[in-house]
């Protein structure tokens, strides 16, 4: 039996908290044909587990997470099946040595620099709203949780995050959290690219960046920028310039001609931090750019459909050509990824929902939806509060991090990504001469932004916003 003093210590968590620890096991919290039947917690966070269920076989299992000297969690014992839950508790309650010290460092393993130890230069505004206030707390866990399940960041990973970089390192913990979050292994084991992701023998390199503006700082707190008036401006113009020089510089550095990632699969992940504000309005450039297609209205009433109307040049001030994808000589771009979810508000609201939720904070999300009703050009508003049923009961499994990941497939790519490999994006591909898309999700949001309020602090605050998922 199992001491009831160190019983005594392990607490119940839900399974969403449980699931942020799992980022770091290597294919993330998937434990297939199993499902969590209840997860568990003891001392300040330092052991955890869960136990597991197989309807399949009508059993139990049992998963001790520690945490090493670094913090970062590690896998200490698996076991089962039980045919009762109270056995592999039992089990658990063994194997989780609550009360013991944390895990040694593996032998010749340096250890991780703290996220939150400052060095000499200095803090960005960004990283201060992040760490002095209580209403950015559930952030603070969550990009905790992502930092430490990174299998191998580099040397300037912590100074980048707490200075003028913080959203480029935002961007690579969000998608290590979308992609471990679908089963996939993610592996940093070159400097370059950032991700080798892989799934069922699928395989895919991925280079992160970012469309910056040309001062120090970029998109983060700052005046809110609003979308050109002009909608011709928006589609064709300077977003649309922006990100064909963005994409344009990464492809110059030829990482498909690397010994590791020759003949393999290989895409950038983009994001746009150029402006505060901006990552609401300027996504619709993107596949603009791409694919060489600007999205026009014709008809009317009833009638009205859209229609990609082929433009060869983009409308900013260099005339930049449009259609990367049309162009051979990027067949080696196998798709280029996107999301404008990489957000302060995105990760406060996954903490939020992971049970980090300070005493009188509220998170009220309102945007709009795209609405898959044959023939709707209008997209449908919302604003619920993230605590609330009906905003979890959008999505069959509540908000996730996948929900705003946009793959853009390269028709002409020399070895193409199996939409099988991230099965939680939107994927948008070329048949027939047309642009089309294939979700898993019902509700995809377009736009949001995330308000919160706290009681007795005057006044809504607005994080920065977030995501726009496709049209």
């Amino acid at each position: 039996m199992v001491d009831d003093d160190k019983q005594r210590l392990i607490k119940p968590i839900s399974q969403r908290q449980f699931e942020l620890y799992a980022l770091s096991l290597d294919r993330g919290p998937n434990f297939e044909p199993a499902h969590i039947f209840s997860a568990y917690q003891a001392g300040r966070r330092s052991v955890s587990g869960c136990i597991l269920f197989d309807p399949d076989r009508g059993t139990f299992s049992s998963l001790a997470l520690r945490r090493r000297i670094d913090h970062r969690w590690i896998k200490v014992d698996e076991s089962g099946p039980y045919s009762t839950p109270e056995a592999a508790f039992d089990r658990l309650s063994i194997a989780m040595r609550a009360g013991d010290p944390p895990e040694p460092l593996p032998p010749g393993a340096r250890r991780r620099p703290l996220l939150l130890k400052t060095g000499p230069r200095g803090t960005s505004p960004e990283f201060d709203l992040l760490t002095k206030t209580i209403s950015h707390w559930p952030a603070l866990m969550a990009i905790g949780e992502s930092y430490l399940a990174l299998p191998n960041p580099d040397a300037n990973f912590v100074p980048d995050f707490q200075t003028s970089n913080f959203a480029s390192r935002l961007f690579e913990l969000y998608l290590l959290a979308c992609f471990r979050e679908q089963g996939l292994s993610v592996r940093q084991d070159h400097v370059s690219p950032d991700f080798l992701i892989e799934k069922e023998g699928d395989t895919c390199w991925i280079e992160a960046v970012t469309a910056n503006s040309e001062t120090p700082r970029s998109g983060g707190i700052g005046d809110w920028v609003l979308a050109p008036e002009d909608r011709n401006e928006r589609l064709t113009g300077g977003p649309a310039e922006r990100f064909a020089k963005t994409l344009r510089g990464k492809l110059q550095r030829n990482y498909h001609e690397l010994d590791h990632v020759k003949g393999q699969s290989f895409a950038l992940a983009l994001a746009d931090f150029h402006e505060s504000g901006s990552m609401v309005w300027s996504r619709e450039a993107l596949p603009t750019y791409l694919y060489g297609l600007r999205a026009d209205i014709e008809g009317e009433g009833a009638g009205r459909r859209a229609v990609g109307t082929p433009i060869s040049n983009l409308t900013g001030k260099h005339g930049i050509p449009a259609g990367l994808f049309r162009d051979p000589d990027f067949a080696h771009l196998s798709a280029v990824i996107f999301s404008n979810a990489a957000t302060l508000a995105k990760f406060n609201r996954m903490g939020f929902l992971a049970g980090w939720r300070p005493p009188g904070l509220t998170m009220i999300r309102r945007g709009i939806l795209f609405d898959r009703t044959p023939g709707a050009l209008e997209p449908i508003d919302f604003e619920l509060s993230v605590a609330s049923d009906e905003y979890e009961a959008l999505w069959p499994w509540g908000e996730a991090w996948c929900q705003e990941l946009e793959v853009f497939h390269n028709p002409l790519a020399a070895h193409p990504i199996p939409f099988d490999l991230i099965p939680g994006a939107t994927h948008w591909f070329e048949r027939d001469g047309d642009i089309e898309c294939s979700t898993i999700w019902a509700n995809s949001v377009l736009s949001s932004v995330t308000r919160l309020h706290m009681d007795g602090e005057a006044g809504t605050t607005s994080d920065t916003p977030s995501e726009s998922t496709p049209s």
